[in-house]
């Protein structure tokens, strides 16, 4: 929804060159952009070791593993400050075909963004920590309103005409802000006096992290390629129509994260545990859950995507709607894998995916510098859904040797029953869809009736009698 209302106000506010200006440099945060890679593996370490340790009360060694995760996340963020100010303002006008118009712009908006950069990757390390205490809760919390923060400063400046430049010191006193208060709702959460941090421990977190850094190299090239491949060929008007179609799968895949996340720091508990039954239910039925969830939710944008651009953003940027169905159609091929993923993640397993990702990260960027050539846009999204169809199979066959799980077994019992509601719900949106009504009307009756069928289906073929009960359960209706 959020970005439902400001991505058209950020393009009216900037216009189309400032704007795709602004989302290469977004490209480089360290949260979703190529700067993310800069924590080393640090995030999902931390949650892993105070997992770890929270699961056995060791209170001293969660204060070690939360405070050396701080301290390490500041001087990283540092060092990528200096890095932006120096390399950055240099380089980047150029390297991404920006207009003579808005080069010094760029050049003076990377000085807030540096200061935005160091904040994005301690207020992470303070998220990644409340998930290891399975605070899970109060970490998604914080992070809605960061970016409802930050994107809702961005929105007012660029109205208001400040330009580049505006959005950038807006942006960046807003992540400020909100990295002050993770910080403090961390502190409720983990008592300040057993914060300590350690060279050992700083040590011990990077040496399991190396792994997942390299496993992040390959989600951050999946989720910044697009966009850096579009600017470098077709230039930042181009990247525009990129941003619209990504903006809209960020949205559905906050979907699936959500769902899917949790299985990280549960597995971990349950490793602790060796509770090797416990952890064959996690993957197959947070798999069904995650799939139940995302697929039918997948089916609707993609058919509703033309109506939905229309009454967004107008007719002038109704041709993003082919990159939004291709979009979502990736999503949906990894929603199946989504837990598997974490999960492994969660026992230590991280290296198991990285041979997969970086099969998958290699075919897409060479799939993508050839398609956006020959077909422009859209290539870069085909290329990303080919690079899917190959990690597919390598992935699976990972989650299974972790987890003594057959891959026929997690189609059979988790993917293949969400099948039928995610047809129910794409059939009613379509017909929907061809009635001919108004744009506003077929989103609200797309949306509602294919929901409902969706609804309908799912309680009566993809659940279980037992996992009906314990979704009722978790419905505090009537309480």
């Amino acid at each position: 929804m959020l970005t439902l209302v400001s991505l058209p106000l950020l393009l009216d506010g900037l216009g189309t060159a400032a704007f795709g200006t602004w989302a290469l440099l977004q490209t480089f945060s360290a949260l979703t952009g190529w700067l993310s890679l800069a924590d080393l593996g640090l995030g999902v370490a931390t949650t892993r070791a105070v997992a770890d340790r929270a699961s056995l009360d060791d209170e001293a060694g969660v204060g070690r593993a939360v405070g050396s995760s701080l301290v390490t996340a500041l001087a990283i963020g540092l060092v990528c400050a200096a890095l932006l100010l120096v390399v950055g303002r240099a380089a980047m006008p150029a390297a991404f075909n920006v207009p003579a118009a808005l080069r010094d712009d760029l050049r003076f908006a990377l000085v807030p963004f540096a200061l935005q950069v160091v904040c994005e990757l301690l207020g992470s390390m303070a998220g990644f920590s409340l998930d290891g205490v399975q605070r899970i809760d109060r970490s998604r919390a914080l992070e809605s309103l960061r970016r409802t923060v930050v994107i809702g400063a961005s929105v007012v400046v660029a109205q208001g005409g400040g330009g580049l430049r505006g959005v950038a010191v807006a942006a960046a006193l807003a992540s400020a802000a909100a990295t002050a208060l993770a910080l403090g709702v961390l502190l409720r959460s983990v008592p300040l006096a057993s914060l300590r941090a350690s060279r050992a421990e700083s040590a011990a977190l990077l040496h399991y992290g190396r792994r997942v850094w390299l496993l992040n190299g390959t989600g951050v090239l999946h989720r910044t390629m697009d966009r850096t491949v579009v600017g470098a060929i077709l230039g930042p008007a181009a990247v525009a129509l990129v941003e619209i179609a990504t903006q809209v799968q960020n949205g559905v895949a906050a979907v699936l994260s959500a769902a899917s996340y949790a299985a990280t720091t549960s597995a971990a508990w349950v490793q602790a545990r060796a509770d090797r039954d416990r952890l064959r239910e996690l993957l197959l039925r947070g798999t069904k859950y995650t799939c139940l969830v995302t697929l039918p939710l997948c089916g609707l944008v993609a058919v509703l995507a033309a109506p939905l651009l229309e009454a967004w953003l107008g007719s002038r940027y109704l041709e993003a709607a082919g990159l939004v169905a291709l979009a979502v159609a990736y999503l949906a091929t990894q929603a199946p894998l989504a837990t598997g993923s974490n999960l492994l993640l969660g026992v230590g397993r991280a290296g198991a995916i990285l041979g997969p990702a970086a099969v998958a990260v290699a075919v897409n960027l060479g799939a993508s510098i050839v398609l956006v050539h020959t077909n422009g846009i859209a290539g870069a999204f085909v290329a990303t859904i080919l690079s899917s169809l190959v990690l597919t199979p390598l992935l699976a066959r990972a989650v299974a040797d972790a987890t003594g799980v057959a891959i026929g077994e997690v189609a059979r019992t988790a993917v293949l029953p969400t099948i039928w509601p995610a047809l129910a719900a794409v059939a009613v949106a379509g017909a929907v869809r061809l009635a001919g009504w108004g744009d506003l009307v077929t989103l609200v009756l797309g949306f509602g009736l294919g929901g409902l069928a969706w609804l309908v289906v799912g309680a009566a073929l993809a659940l279980t009698a037992d996992e009906r009960t314990e979704l009722r359960q978790l419905v505090p209706v009537g309480r």
